[in-house]
């Protein structure tokens, strides 16, 4: 059993308390901790104090998870619990260094095992993996810091270095272990670095991999040219609060884009300039300005944000986000806006003006109409007459071109073939079937605009229905997901959305009829959600704080007061109490009185050889009585893992006093 070598426990946990930025709060403990190598005085523990000072424990352990959990996410709350894993086993430890006994059973450590008492089985002293234990949790919750200076490092090397001195082989020469601690220091210091850079690497490339990286905003791959039913999903994705002076938004935009290509079996929409640039906060460290023309509208936007990092909707010319918890705020040229390091539950207050703040003014590349395109784009271009008139009439004769002639349709059919080649499935929408779903409708607006000399593009995002019954919020599904235009006017973008009004009816009629039920679960995580990262949780944090020193309190009152002190005689002696498993067996007794008989046990003498001395002197005529069934059970009591049972430990107490007034009637007789 190798000892914690003097004051480095206590060094750790300052090293902890550098760390964590709680230095005057581990100093403190670490003067508890090395103080009863200074002092005599300790306390009378027993086996079931000490079971009480690690159930204390596992509350606080219990309690700090809870606190941690209810207080920020799930995620960071494992790296902010483990911060305080020092502090959650300290009194255990502290308990450990002022006990008069020198050893802790294995059996405390199970709730279950200490609970059944000694009759679970006595195990072996384990007091070392204490100081051991609490040595590992001081430096991996030093390490949750991260912190990237040298500082770590060299506290690993000297404290880890001070440890191995102690149990270092006496064989090797004092110069050749120091070199090896050099070198191997040297490497680990090249390692440490690499390992720095590498996970730096793994994680912006899982970043990017989980949160699919910015490929959805720079390219969305339609589903013009597809063939089937387009699967309808009832998930409820965002949550839209108004006041009664605000109207909901119509259109909620998550990106938008300027370059059409048909080259592949599928349309897709691309965009350029979707560079990123981040946003200062406002007064408020949850207000975020991203223009400063003056807004007159409000909506508040709840929705699911996997690893607190994507893409927000907000209205067409966002001003101002307000109660948006977030680490990093990002806004592009295309009206993106995205978030970094927030919650998994995002809820922010979007003010808005209804015509565009973020977009780039218009260039050569919004004016552009693909070859493949021209034919049934002209076509319907001049039998609309849209050339030479103003943008708000051609927008009028388009909006009633497609609400009277086009149907809304999620059935798509396959293009046929025609006498001069392939017809795109744009062509085929404009000339032939005049039937489709948002994504016809948006690019075919996009192109006419464009034929006739306005600047458009293809916009994406969500629908935002209508309240249902009594509801208090308007629910965005993902069957809501939307495409638009957007058409460049008096000098800025405006929405315009040509697809039939009854769309989004239609929609709601092929919705699943487990939908209410799924709303339920749905609304009730929710509110779970919310309440867990937005709500007052003033009155169960205050209740844990507490909780804490309440307990301590009462800990305090039931241990230390209660419990008599003892004075250590020398250094090694304490209070004449078991040591370890079966110290205190009566047969021990037995054994002093043989050796007070003249028949002692020779030093380092195994049991069983003198055990047969004596069978060889009660044989030459010695009043010995046996000792065969004592020691069986001194035995079980005293090597047996699972120990021995109330019964045979009575067992073993009483026949040892028998054997003791046998003998001593023998001794009187003789």
């Amino acid at each position: 059993m190798v000892k914690m070598p003097p004051l480095l426990l206590g060094l750790t946990l300052l090293f902890w308390g550098w760390e964590v930025e709680l230095l005057p709060l581990s100093a403190v403990g670490a003067v508890i901790l090395e103080l009863p190598r200074f002092i005599r005085w300790r306390w009378d523990f027993s086996e079931t104090d000490m079971n009480r000072f690690w159930d204390l424990c596992y509350v606080l352990f219990l309690s700090a998870l809870a606190y941690s959990f209810v207080t920020t996410d799930v995620t960071y709350a494992t790296f902010k619990f483990l911060l305080w894993l020092p502090l959650i086993f300290f009194p255990f430890v502290a308990a450990t260094a002022y006990s008069a006994e020198d050893c802790v059973r294995l059996s405390t450590f199970s709730l279950f095992l200490h609970r059944k008492g000694r009759e679970a089985g006595s195990a072996k002293p384990i007091g070392w993996f204490v100081s051991y234990g609490y040595f590992a949790i001081c430096f991996i919750a030093a390490s949750i810091v991260n912190a990237r200076d040298p500082r770590f490092y060299t506290a690993v090397v000297v404290l880890g270095a001070w440890l191995l001195w102690t149990i270092r082989s006496r064989v090797a020469p004092i110069w050749m272990w120091t070199m090896m601690l050099v070198v191997v220091s040297v490497a680990g210091s090249g390692g440490q670095v690499g390992l720095t850079e590498l996970q730096a690497w793994i994680e912006d490339t899982a970043s990017r991999l989980l949160t699919g990286s910015d490929e959805e905003l720079t390219q969305t791959r339609t589903a013009i040219g597809s063939i089937g039913q387009l699967k309808l999903s009832n998930r409820i994705v965002l949550r839209v609060e108004t006041n009664s002076n605000s109207p909901a938004p119509a259109l909620l935009r998550r990106a938008s884009f300027n370059l059409y290509d048909t080259s592949g079996r599928k349309a897709t929409w691309l965009a350029a300039g979707t560079q990123f640039a981040s946003l200062q906060p406002g007064p408020e460290p949850t207000t975020w300005v991203l223009s400063e023309r003056g807004s007159s509208l409000a909506a508040t936007i709840s929705m699911s944000l996997s690893r607190g990092t994507g893409i927000i909707p907000v209205p067409n010319g966002p001003c101002i986000l307000e109660g948006l918890i977030a680490g990093v705020v990002e806004a592009n040229r295309c009206g993106s806006v995205r978030v970094r390091d927030s919650l998994p539950l995002v809820r922010y207050t979007v003010k808005y003006c209804g015509v565009s703040t973020l977009d780039a003014p218009p260039n050569a590349r919004d004016l552009a109409v693909p070859a493949a395109e021209v034919p049934a784009v002209a076509q319907i271009t001049g039998e609309l007459g849209l050339a030479g008139q103003s943008p708000e009439e051609v927008m009028r004769r388009l909006a009633t071109f497609f609400h009277g002639k086009f149907t809304y349709r999620t059935h798509l059919k396959t293009a046929a073939d025609s006498s001069s080649g392939q017809i795109t499935a744009l062509n085929r929408f404009l000339l032939h079937d005049r039937a489709g779903h948002c994504e016809f409708f948006a690019t075919a607006t996009t192109l006419l605009l464009r034929q006739a000399g306005i600047p458009a593009r293809y916009a994406t995002g969500y629908a935002v229905p209508p309240k249902t019954g009594a509801a208090r919020e308007h629910l965005v599904r993902r069957r809501h997901a939307h495409a638009w235009v957007l058409v460049h006017v008096d000098g800025t973008w405006r929405d315009f959305d040509t697809t039939p009004a009854a769309w989004g009816g239609m929609e709601d009629a092929e919705a699943s009829v487990f939908q209410s039920l799924g709303d339920l679960i749905s609304s009730l995580q929710y509110r779970f959600a919310r309440w867990r990262y937005y709500g007052d949780r003033a009155a169960l944090i205050n209740a844990l704080l507490w909780f804490v020193p309440i307990l301590m309190l009462w800990f305090s009152w039931r241990l230390f007061w209660k419990k008599r002190r003892v004075r250590l005689q020398g250094h090694r002696q304490r209070e004449q109490r078991p040591r370890y498993a079966g110290a205190d067996s009566e047969f021990y007794l037995i054994e002093k009185h043989l050796t007070q008989a003249g028949l002692p046990r020779r030093e380092g003498e195994p049991l069983g050889e003198w055990l047969r001395r004596l069978e060889a002197a009660r044989r030459a005529g010695m009043r010995i009585p046996s000792l065969e069934e004592i020691v069986v059970l001194h035995y079980a009591y005293r090597f047996d893992p699972l120990g021995i049972t109330a019964a045979q430990r009575r067992e073993l107490k009483s026949r040892a006093e028998s054997w003791l007034k046998e003998a001593a009637g023998t001794a009187a007789a003789s």
